[in-house]
């Protein structure tokens, strides 16, 4: 069983993702993960597999990262990928953890950047 103040943790970072994906129809699951892969929170579709997509992930993010410092970039700050069935984006919310919003096709890509920002600075400092 989880520490209850870490249940709490869960139900406040559920709350602001709630919140800040609901300015922007379409989202079809989001994620909270550690920097290291690992499930902090999630509302992803039966049938999916969390800790897959999560390692998946923070391995993405991390390549991404080191190619961004290679190339003079600076920090990396999102990925945002556009595929045949919609648009994901990766945010790193904090120096602990990763946002991973799926949204439909139809979502604007806008708004989808809108949530993920917002929700990554509300998050970041309660890890």
């Amino acid at each position: 069983m989880f520490d209850p103040s870490f249940e709490e943790l869960q139900g406040k970072l559920r709350t602001i993702i709630e919140e800040s994906t609901s300015l922007t129809g379409g989202i079809r699951a989001w994620m909270l993960l550690s920097k290291e892969g690992l499930p902090i929170a999630s509302a992803v579709p039966q049938g999916l597999e969390e800790a897959e997509i999560a390692a998946m992930a923070a391995s993405i993010l991390g390549v991404a990262d080191l190619a961004a410092e290679r190339l003079n970039q600076g920090t990396l700050e999102e990925i945002l990928m556009t595929n045949e069935k919609g648009l994901v984006i990766m945010r790193s919310a904090g120096e602990k953890a990763i946002l991973v919003l799926a949204a439909s096709k139809t979502t604007k890509t806008g708004l989808l950047v809108y949530a993920a920002n917002t929700a990554a600075e509300k998050i970041a400092p309660l890890l």
